[in-house]
Formats: structure tokens, sequence, C-alpha cells
């Protein structure tokens, strides 16, 4: 049986350099590794949370060439556009296929009624390997409440080669106006982490409180 799991949070920025700064100024400490993704136009670098999860920093690629379709995570949108102006913004999260489940599993999970996120490609970065369910004109799902759904197809995993930096992910909070079509979606790909939690919001929100070795954050 298919079954996910949180695998990442997502933080757009205009460029890798904000994001080293701002991970420096507000976490305390640094992101590491990344690199570019190769068709999409994207390059990124990480920040672990813990030893299943981690916070991936994304910026356009300005040496990359235009992708033949609308990047992830709505970096192509206005929307996204205006969130990250002034600084860094949480604007997504993904979900992953567990190793368990059967190798086409993210084909049907994106088959699953509700999911704007039904487009499967094959992205790489370095030697990862893995499938990524893309909505088709790029926007976020359900404006970022919703994941987006990724199945690695190598044994190796980013978490692995990530050095532990005492950060840790204690709640990922989505606010949805209609809050029972997100537990839905989510129940539909037997979604199981307690981390994650689904609450009324008069708009579209997603809120994460971190760990760090000094403090607790609140990013969104």
């Amino acid at each position: 049986m298919t079954s996910t799991e949180l695998d990442h949070i997502v933080i757009g920025c205009r460029s890798l350099d904000e994001a080293r700064v701002w991970c420096r100024d507000v976490l305390g400490v640094e992101a590491s590794g990344g690199g570019k993704h190769a068709g999409i136009g994207t390059h990124n670098t990480l920040l672990s949370l813990g030893p299943k999860h981690y916070l991936e920093f994304i910026a356009i690629d300005p040496d990359a060439p235009q992708p033949t379709f609308p990047r992830w995570f709505g970096l192509d949108t206005d929307e996204v556009k205006s969130l990250i102006t002034h600084e860094p913004k949480l604007i997504a999260w993904v979900a992953r296929i567990t190793r368990e489940s059967p190798s086409d599993a993210i084909e049907e999970i994106a088959r699953v009624p509700g999911n704007p996120a039904n487009v499967v490609r094959a992205a790489e970065r370095g030697d990862f390997r893995w499938r990524f369910a893309f909505t088709s004109d790029g926007t976020r799902p359900r404006g970022g409440v919703l994941p987006h759904f990724i199945q690695w197809d190598v044994p190796s995993h980013p978490c692995e080669r990530l050095p532990d930096v005492g950060v840790r992910l204690n709640a990922l909070l989505l606010g949805d106006s209609i809050p029972e079509q997100t537990s839905m979606l989510l129940n539909s790909a037997n979604f199981l982490d307690a981390n994650v939690q689904v609450g009324q919001s008069s708009a579209s929100s997603i809120v994460a409180t971190l760990g760090t070795p000094s403090r607790q954050i609140v990013i969104d």
C-alpha cells in the first residue's frame, strides 16, 4: 500500500546568497550542500532538520536556460515573486512516498482526486534521482497548503549527507479556509506525520516552528 510522510519544507528566495545570509542571521547556522536542478532552471542549498527531514532554500538559477514548463513551487508566478521580494519565505512543503510503497506509487498519488500536483516529471541533482509531482501551470497546490509529492529513485537521501546543526522541525501548521479538503487529500495519500497539522484559516497559510540550538523560531 502506498503511504507518504514529510520529506522537506521549502523556502523560496531571490538568490542563494540571500538564503545563506538569512539562514545565518535568523537560524544562527550555515546552509550547505545542494546544487543545480538539470532542465528545471533552479538551484538550491539545504539545511538538516534531523535524520528524516530537511529545509530546502530554492531560487531561480540565473545561469540556467528557461525550462520548457513552469518551474516548481510557483517560482515563475507573480504571487511567489511578490512574497520573496523582501526576504526568503516559506512557500511549500514536500511529502515523500515511503520506501515500502510500489515503485510507481507517485503516479497513483498524482491521480488522487483533488490533487492539483498531478504532472509527474523526473528530476536530478548530482547523483540524486527522483520523480516529482508538479502542477501543470506551476502554481503552488492550494497556495502551498497541499504538498508536492516526491518519490526518491536512489537509496540515498539528502539528509544522510547534511551536517546535523541542531535544528529540528517541531511543527508544520497548514491553514486552510476549507481544512476538510486538505485533510481529505492527505488521508487519501495515507499521510502520517504528527508534526503536520491542518487548521482553519481565512486564507491559505503555511507556518513552521523550528527549534534551533539557541531558541525556537516561527517562520512563514
